[in-house]
């Protein structure tokens, strides 16, 4: 997939001998369907005053001679590290010569430039400019501004993503490693940033891993999505570079995710990270990790955990709703962790009903709730409340079909075939005929075509019915209609 997040340092001259220069330090952001392109732009602007509109004038101008004109829509401000990122790149030059008129056109123009386009004749290579110190990251290699790190040749090595996370986790140790700082214990509620690699030969939809077969015995960030850091913040803090980030650029919102059943904090890190990525989401990503012990015999002891969970989910939730009021929140539950998102929300409608209208999109992935529970308690409390609510569903999800055993026999919330649930209010889609790994549980990560079409829910906030084009067939049914992925 083209257009994720990629951040370049850019620095752009646009000279005329009438008026003296102007420099602008900008963030510049350009966005359409699983397109995200942030980036540095140093503008300087000679032969007429566009102080007013230089960020505008500088999103647009990097949309049409940097992003190969990808983006549908751009935005600007000025630079500010928390919105562009940590990390410095090697500036870029050209130069340009611009007169009132063609500033004009190009502040008022498509953002897009067409292939006879003046900015195509005006611009001319300029010497290139020294890149300033980079940060140390791995041997041999060097972090750049585009959140990317490089090697000494400046070849592309990998993406860092930056996680916010709320976590109920009981810390382990403050000088533990990233994977294991917190553990499967239960703890008070903390806040604070991970920093995940994407190497470059990811592909959409995937979590790579060290392999024993490929003789894979240590992560390495080049190669696989890696958990490097975790840096505990304050709550007021945390609350501070997540509203900055939200509203910054178009007012992108907030991702939030919350992991299932089985799952050591370090991979939920890295699937945050990995979605984060694959949507080209450009607000800040929030994890929040409940005490899971990360093992296939803790099932019970999981349940206990998640069910204990729902108060801090809910706390989690309600800050999130008041953080930076009008920035959409999106949310993405997988497993066990939707009976922690949907009792949390539930809490939270109960205590403040107001707060519903920062909710965007609810996405449940293969949720593990009986589904009877929800069709008679969750689902009315929680559908046509605010948020469009989405269920994936599969009769090829070995992992639920366990499950309902365990809870005698009775029907699980993600499982589709006969007696698939459709409510009033959510959005149903069987994604059986989605190619899975072997438990054909973790579908709504693994695989492109749920990630596909998952940018369409979360970055476009599509229903099915405008997903048809795409990947999506109606089914209709005795039971009324819902969606299932084509058979490829």
């Amino acid at each position: 997939m083209r257009g994720l997040r990629r951040w370049v340092g850019l620095a752009l001259v646009v000279g005329h001998a009438c008026v003296s220069a102007a420099t602008f330090d900008l963030c510049v952001r350009g966005t359409g369907v699983g397109v995200n392109r942030v980036a540095r732009l140093t503008l300087e602007v000679n032969g007429t005053d566009v102080s007013a509109q230089a960020a505008r004038l500088g999103a647009v101008l990097a949309n049409q001679r940097f992003w190969n004109n990808e983006a549908d829509e751009v935005f600007g401000a000025p630079y500010d590290s928390e919105i562009c990122g940590e990390f410095f790149a090697p500036a870029l030059q050209l130069q340009v010569t611009l007169n009132e008129a063609q500033a004009q056109g190009l502040l008022t123009g498509p953002v897009r430039a067409a292939a006879s386009s003046p900015t195509r004749s005006m611009v001319a290579p300029a010497p290139g400019a020294p890149a300033p110190a980079a940060r140390a990251a791995a041997p041999g290699a060097q972090a750049g501004g585009d959140g990317l790190v490089r090697d000494a040749r400046g070849n592309l090595q990998y993406h860092v993503v930056r996680v916010h996370y709320a976590t109920n986790r009981k810390e382990t140790s403050p000088f533990a490693p990233a994977d294991t700082r917190f553990g499967g214990d239960r703890g008070p509620l903390g806040f604070g940033v991970a920093h995940v690699t994407i190497p470059k030969s990811h592909k959409v939809g995937a979590l790579e891993a060290p392999s024993i077969l490929r003789l894979e015995f240590r992560a390495d960030p080049t190669k696989h999505v890696v958990l490097t850091s975790v840096e505990p913040m304050a709550h007021d803090a945390w609350r501070a570079e997540i509203a900055k980030r939200a509203t910054a650029l178009g007012n992108a919102g907030i991702l939030v995710f919350i992991h299932g059943y089985n799952v050591l904090f370090s991979d939920a890190a890295r699937r945050a990270g990995q979605l984060s990525h694959d949507l080209g989401f450009a607000g800040p990503t929030v994890l929040f990790s409940w005490p899971s012990r990360g093992g296939l015999t803790d099932y019970t002891v999981d349940e206990q955990a998640a069910e204990w969970s729902v108060p801090d989910m809910k706390e989690v939730l309600s800050s999130l709703a008041t953080v930076a009021p009008g920035a959409p929140v999106y949310v993405i539950a997988h497993s066990m962790g939707n009976r922690v998102l949907t009792r949390g929300f539930k809490a939270l409608l109960d205590q403040d009903a107001s707060k519903r209208t920062a909710f965007r999109q609810i996405v449940l992935a293969a949720p593990d709730i009986d589904a009877d529970v929800f069709r008679r308690e969750i689902g009315p409390a929680i559908l046509g409340k605010g948020p469009r609510v989405t269920l994936y569903a599969s009769s090829n999800d070995k992992a639920l079909v366990a499950s309902r055993k365990v809870h005698g026999g009775y029907k699980r919330l993600g499982e589709s075939g006969d007696g698939i649930v459709v409510m009033r209010d959510l959005d149903t889609v069987d994604a059986s005929n989605v190619s899975t790994e072997f438990l054909g549980h973790s579908y709504f990560g693994d695989s492109s075509t749920v990630m596909s079409d998952l940018i369409y829910v979360i970055q476009k906030s599509l229903p099915p019915q405008e997903r048809v084009r795409f990947a999506l067939e109606p089914v209709r049914a005795a039971i009324g209609q819902y969606w299932r992925f084509r058979a490829p």
